[in-house]
């Protein structure tokens, strides 16, 4: 992975310093120098690969292209199918293989990984192993990846030839099963799918939120789980057909193969694959399994085939969790069998516990919240888990030859898949059911040691007992705390929400709450208000359509009362408008205007833009004609801006509208578009800036924060300080912030 990081320069030195480790360690015979010596030679390899990979990468008339952002002709051919983006779902990613770019001036040909953002209805129809040509602007990828570029679209595809036959095969299985589950209802219809194959495009979005809060993700990605029930259903198949040793071994490498090709190259399915293939190898040379060997085999065999999974969070996650399976479940059920629990129910326990310790420190480095209801949610998912993922296979294996069977097999797969979606929203549900944590490698690491004293301690007889009992007190004594939790503290004047790089901020309104956007998905925004305890929104305002504003609705709305929404005209912004449409139902939509006031309590807002004459031809129009609001809470004053701009916030300095308050909402996520005398005149107390960690968009600019900080206002960011709450104390403020 630091290869990556690097050119091939580093590459080449750290290759040879791994080198000089391996021949140094020639006669190093055992212990932690032989140890040494092995990791060194596998250094090595990856290092030497790695290099070539990135050599290719930083090819200089790539290079320069990308450094020029030119326009100009792209012909691709598609690793995966277009996605909707998870930051802005008005656009889809792919990966794909860059064969050609040509410019006016350019002709460039080569074989480049990059990576495809596109917009319009047209690629909706594009398939995975697609070879098209695309107008494109070629712009610089991020770093830390074999990635050479970002391919731009800047129009519709044209594609070029048929589809391999793999990739017509795979395309076959996923068209006749969608199909099938025609005939079953929402939100099964869309789930059986993703059991079968790993196709998410037809599942409830709200539904595949619970499933990562609950921890039964795993069963919607392809993995090492839905390789062992296939493989093992077609050897135990292979078996009763009495076929030999060989056949049998030809039969699950057909199996393997099949699910590769349908499912696609995700992380967690190349690593199953290849592992399940060894296996089988050893299978046929006569051998003992031996799955650590296995599994060791099998990441390094992906990771020199393509070293850019050594930067894939899935696949570092797949790898984690077979290796919490493989070193403590087993281990952890022995003494559970020893008291007389039948082995697939001690399993059934600890494997869930096992992979979570397993995964935890990599969720926390990667700055992802933590399941506290995943291991008793997966425990009773282990009812229904392999019947439903067999049945979900066996629909679209049937489906691919003959629809009807398909359907009948998606209506038995239908029943076992309602108490998984059960599952997962009652999980969800559950008060403090995503623990939200600092992210970051030191924690990551931190975490990790923590959790390794305590495997140790739990491995020590004489600790087992009282930390045993320690572990069930606290969790007990958690119960209440997550139960009595939430709600706003007195004197509550505002809440900003951390929903990642986005807007949501909550205002008190009498018995009720003002909502003022509601980020970029539907589970923070979620999560955030539960812990406020709000059940009725007296006034959804919606500053502009983007997005990071809008996508989350389905979150604020489930389950309240919304008496009414406030918002602009759409603009340019139309998946946004089209989202908010859809989920507003009967709720009325105001338009603001200028000059309007809505009181709740003690709560008074003044609407102050956009102006009358919507502004245009500013770099971002929605942004400039975002819904800025002055609200008196109790004596305290508060600016929300949404994501005005230059043009935006010099209307309002022009509009005479009074904008001196002791809390402002920092524009556009504190962006560099700032104009100094609109910060100056806002003259905050308290500034608050709506952000996510590791933005790919720079946010915030240190410059606007400085001027803030030069006139006296506390600043505070959402990616570092998390959740943030304004209490009126008396004649001051008093800034509550944790995740």
């Amino acid at each position: 992975m630091a290869g990556l990081y690097g050119n091939v320069s580093s590459g080449l030195l750290l290759a040879a310093g791994c080198a000089v480790v391996v021949v140094l360690g020639r006669n190093w015979k055992r212990g932690l120098s032989a140890a040494v010596a092995t990791v060194a030679f596998g250094g090595l390899l990856g290092a030497g690969v790695t290099a070539v990979h990135v050599a290719a990468r930083d090819h200089g008339g790539l290079a320069a292209l990308t450094e020029a952002e030119a326009h100009g002709e792209a012909e691709l051919v598609l690793h995966t199918a277009p996605k909707p983006s998870t930051r802005r779902p008005e656009l889809v990613t792919a990966t794909a293989r860059l064969r050609s770019f040509q410019t006016e001036d350019v002709a460039l040909d080569g074989h480049w990984q990059v990576l495809l953002v596109a917009s319009g209805e047209e690629w909706g129809e594009a398939q995975a192993g697609q070879r098209l040509t695309v107008p494109a602007v070629l712009h610089e990828a991020d770093g830390g990846r074999l990635t050479a570029a970002i391919v731009s679209a800047r129009g519709p595809p044209e594609p070029i030839g048929a589809l391999a036959f793999p990739h017509q095969v795979a395309a076959h299985v996923r068209e006749r099963l969608g199909t099938a589950v025609e005939v079953v209802p929402q939100p099964e219809a869309g789930l059986i799918p993703a059991l079968a194959v790993g196709d998410t495009t037809m599942m409830d979005p709200e539904l595949a939120a619970d499933f990562r809060t609950t921890g039964l993700v795993h069963l919607v990605v392809v993995s090492g789980y839905h390789l062992s029930l296939v493989v093992g259903a077609v050897l135990a198949v292979a078996l009763a057909c009495r076929a030999g040793p060989r056949r049998r071994v030809a039969a699950g490498a057909v199996a393997i193969a099949a699910i590769v090709v349908v499912a696609g190259p995700q992380p967690s399915v190349l690593r199953a694959a290849v592992m399940a293939g060894m296996t089988l190898l050893a299978l046929a040379a006569g051998r003992p399994r031996a799955a650590m060997p296995g599994l060791a085999t099998a990441v390094l065999v992906v990771v020199l085939a393509d070293p850019d999974m050594a930067a894939q969070a899935g696949f570092a996650l797949s790898v984690a969790a077979c290796v919490g399976l493989l070193f403590l479940a087993f281990r952890w059920a022995r003494p559970l069998e020893h008291r007389g629990w039948p082995q697939p129910v001690a399993l059934a326990v600890t494997i869930p516990l096992a992979t979570q310790v397993a995964v935890t420190p990599l969720l926390i480095g990667l700055g992802s919240g933590v399941s506290l209801v995943s291991v008793p949610v997966n425990v009773l998912a282990a009812l229904v888990a392999a019947p439903v993922v067999v049945l979900s296979v066996g629909a679209a294996a049937v489906a691919a030859v003959w629809v009807p069977g398909g359907e009948v097999a998606a209506r038995l797969a239908a029943v076992p898949a309602r108490w998984l979606i059960w599952l997962a929203r009652n999980g969800a549900e559950i008060p403090g059911a995503l623990m939200p944590v600092p992210g970051g490698v030191w924690w990551g690491l931190g975490s990790a040691a923590v959790l390794a004293v305590l495997v140790v301690l739990l491995q020590m007889r004489r600790f087992r007992a009282p930390f045993v009992a320690v572990l069930l007190a606290a969790s007990l004594g958690s119960v209440p705390a997550c139960l009595m939790t939430g709600g706003a503290p007195s004197g509550w004047v505002l809440t900003m929400c951390d929903v990642g790089q986005g807007d949501a901020l909550v205002l008190p309104a009498g018995d009720a709450v003002v909502v003022v956007d509601v980020g970029p998905e539907p589970v923070a925004v979620d999560a955030c208000l539960d812990e406020l305890e709000v059940e009725r929104i007296a006034l959804l305002v919606l500053s502009h359509f983007h997005i990071d504003h809008t996508a989350g609705i389905a979150g604020a709305m489930e389950g309240r009362e919304v008496d009414a929404i406030l918002a602009p005209p759409p603009g340019e912004a139309r998946y946004g408008y089209e989202l908010v449409e859809e989920r507003a139902g009967a709720v009325p939509v105001l338009e603001a205007v200028p000059g309007e006031v809505f009181a709740f309590g003690s709560t008074r807002l003044e609407v102050l833009g956009p102006p009358v004459e919507l502004l245009s031809g500013t770099r971002s129009d929605p942004n400039n004609n975002s819904v800025a609001v002055r609200a008196e809470v109790a004596g305290t004053s508060v600016l929300l801006t949404g994501d005005v701009e230059l043009e935006g916030q010099r209307a309002l300095l022009g509009s005479g509208a009074v904008l001196g308050v002791d809390v402002l909402k920092v524009p556009h996520h504190g962006s560099s578009f700032q104009v100094r005398e609109f910060l100056e005149a806002a003259d905050p107390a308290v500034a608050l800036v709506g952000v996510g960690r590791g933005n790919e968009y720079g946010h915030p600019d240190p410059g606007p924060l400085g001027v803030l900080e030069d006139g006296g206002a506390l600043v505070f960011r959402t990616d570092e300080a998390g959740r943030i709450t304004v209490v009126r104390k008396g004649d001051g403020l008093e800034v509550m912030t944790g995740r």
